[in-house]
């Protein structure tokens, strides 16, 4: 990879030209919601755009090789909250020009390893126009239903 590339440029020279790029339009990419960004029973739509920190990068699980709740078990499991789990598919991704790219993530001695990680990659979208795919995705995942914990269970 060229020193002239910045992390962003490298993730999306991936994307296009790598085999770890997701293309199964059907499969369903879990999103954690933490339980603060439940707005009337509902997740704000803001979890469904990466935060400043994230570098254009959403992270998201991949259903084809963990369940929504092995998703949900594996991310409270390290301490991190999730109040439930919505998913998206990569071809809705894919139709707001948002690539995504399977990212395993390792285990370390301190952290669990990851192999349904996966990225969903915005930066072909302004901050300002990632604020409304977001509200687009919210609208799509919504459709899908919670995933995790399932409405019967709470």
């Amino acid at each position: 990879m060229s020193d002239n590339l910045t992390d962003e440029d490298e993730v999306l020279f991936r994307q296009i030209h790598m085999s770890d790029r997701l293309t199964d339009e059907a499969e369903v990419l879990f999103r954690q919601i933490h339980p603060n960004f439940i707005e009337s029973g509902e997740p704000s739509s803001d979890r469904f755009r990466p935060s400043e920190k994230d570098k254009n990068q959403l992270s998201v699980d991949r259903s084809s090789i963990s369940t929504a709740a092995e998703s949900h078990a594996l991310y409270t499991k390290t301490g991190s909250a999730s109040a439930a789990v919505y998913g998206v598919s990569v071809g809705e991704f894919e139709a707001e020009t948002i690539g995504c790219v399977a990212d395993p993530v390792s285990a370390t001695e301190n952290r669990s390893g990851n192999p349904a990680h996966a990225l969903a990659n915005y930066s072909t979208h302004t901050a300002k126009n990632q604020k409304v795919v977001a509200l687009r995705l919210k609208r799509l995942a919504i459709s899908r239903g919670r995933l995790h914990p399932t409405p019967d269970v709470i």
